[in-house]
């Protein structure tokens, strides 16, 4: 059974959204709360969350920010683990199911009630402005937390001897060229673990051409193939030799043409 989150209400979304423009993160922390008098639960379906489970729950997100430098502007190194940290443990101890994390106003609750400062901080404004879906749930592909827990379920293994070690498979921009693909991609976690798994386990470095110029050009490959073929039949080992000879081949093709990372514009994608 799920654990049941406040969800806020639509309006009130859009009122203390556009209360956070031109504050700091420090400045909004201020503002978090475990409740809100505009925010309601599903019905039924599972049990309410407490207040303690709440606290907790900002508690250790605000732990795993303070480790990688908030209040300070974070790094490159210090978001990629900030968001490792936070994916595993909003998957892990949350509570929630895919229904529940389905929806857009649970996240909504979450990031503009029980910690607007850390979605601020890991996401940073753009000319005094933060961006709507890091905040509102507008896309959960795009949204603080809503994208971690998503990349968390989808790449968690059993069978791994860290159900979670897939999540430090691919940074930042390239896990986000895989999830961003929703329909052809995404839409499928055996094909999202094996093409992560397929780039852990590619270390090759003797022919000069980038891991990153070899991911984003089989996923290209792969893109292609789902035009016309349907993979979600196959089983999971089934999947990770594709990818395998995806990667393969664009690995060939790159060392003869030369081509790095830098020459694969969003357009091949």
């Amino acid at each position: 059974m799920s654990t049941l989150y406040p969800r806020l209400l639509p309006g009130e979304s859009e009122r203390l959204f556009a209360s956070l423009h031109g504050r700091q993160p420090e400045d909004l922390a201020r503002f978090a709360a475990v409740v809100s008098d505009r925010a309601v639960y599903a019905a039924t379906g599972g049990t309410r969350v407490s207040r303690d489970e709440l606290r907790l729950l900002a508690t250790e997100l605000e732990k795993f920010a303070t480790v990688n430098g908030f209040p300070d502007p974070p790094t490159t190194a210090g978001r990629n683990e900030f968001d490792r940290m936070a994916a595993r443990y909003l998957h892990e101890r949350s509570g929630m199911l895919p229904g529940e994390a389905s929806q857009r106003q649970v996240w909504a609750f979450l990031a503009l009630v029980l910690v607007p400062h850390l979605c601020a901080w890991r996401f940073p404004m753009r000319d005094g402005v933060y961006l709507a879906d890091r905040f509102k749930g507008t896309d959960l592909t795009r949204h603080t937390l809503a994208r971690l827990w998503t990349r968390a379920h989808v790449l968690h293994d059993p069978s791994l001897p860290d159900p979670y070690e897939l999540l430090s498979g691919l940074g930042e921009a390239d896990l986000d060229h895989v999830m961003a693909r929703r329909r052809a991609v995404a839409a499928a976690p055996a094909l999202v673990r094996a093409i992560v798994r397929a780039h852990v386990e590619d270390g090759r470095t003797d022919d000069g051409v980038p891991a990153r110029a070899v991911h984003r050009d089989s996923l290209r490959r792969l893109l292609r193939l789902t035009a016309f073929l349907d993979l979600d039949w196959m089983p999971e080992q089934g999947l990770l030799e594709l990818v395998r000879e995806q990667r393969h081949e664009s690995r060939r093709q790159l060392a003869e043409t030369g081509v790095n990372a830098a020459d694969l514009k969003e357009s091949d994608l």
